[in-house]
């Protein structure tokens, strides 16, 4: 009796989650989702002389570099006065990380929440236990779980919204000649000023933003 009980709440578990999945694709379009994520994986003052865009993948270990090192500087003494504005993109490498597109699926959604920025940052902190597990809904339900709202998130995730957000970022990427990760665009007004692949060294990167803001 015990099975049987386990077994019909495991099946109602499951169809809640594909029918609330399916509703939250009806209830949103495509193009309102992502307009509501594009605006929360910007940062910083739309009208700021320099624009970054900056194609990164969540199990990427220069990426992770940028994160930790590069991305807060740049925050404050860019972002936070004006000059600067970002714009994050996905561009995940499948071939040789398997849980990164499924990383930008989960940090998309957290941007409905207006939470992008916090789950960003947390999966690259922990990016070594949750590449480990491969399990990201556990690892964001046990270390996330005050910081967005699970279900929500996960009726997001299994909408298929975001997979397709991703994959139209993936062609944009490809198309602008993205071959690894991070890449970044720095536009001076809508010229571009420079194309840095890979991760640079703090000191380097300043030097290359003083540029573009002279």
């Amino acid at each position: 009796m015990r099975l049987i009980k386990l077994i019909f709440l495991t099946v109602f578990v499951f169809a809640a989650v594909a029918f609330s999945a399916q509703n939250y694709a009806e209830a949103m379009s495509y193009s309102s989702f992502v307009k509501k994520v594009n605006a929360g994986r910007q940062i910083g003052n739309p009208n700021a002389a320099v624009t970054i865009i900056a194609y990164t993948d969540f199990q990427c270990y220069w990426c992770r570099k940028f994160e930790e090192y590069d991305l807060p500087y740049i925050i404050k003494h860019y972002v936070k006065t004006g000059e600067i504005y970002v714009e994050f993109r996905d561009f995940p490498l499948t071939l040789i990380h398997k849980y990164a597109f499924k990383g930008a699926e989960y940090a998309d959604c957290a941007a409905l929440q207006g939470k992008y920025m916090p789950i960003r940052s947390l999966l690259y902190k922990d990016q070594d236990f949750w590449s480990s597990i491969g399990d990201i809904y556990y690892f964001l339900k046990t270390h996330a779980g005050n910081i967005i709202n699970m279900p929500e998130e996960e009726s997001c995730v299994k909408s298929g919204l975001p997979k397709r957000l991703i994959k139209s970022n993936i062609d944009s990427g490809t198309n602008a000649k993205v071959t690894g990760t991070p890449t970044l665009y720095i536009y001076r007004g809508l010229i571009l000023y420079k194309k840095v692949v890979g991760y640079k060294p703090l000191p380097l990167m300043i030097k290359i933003l003083n540029g573009a803001l002279q």
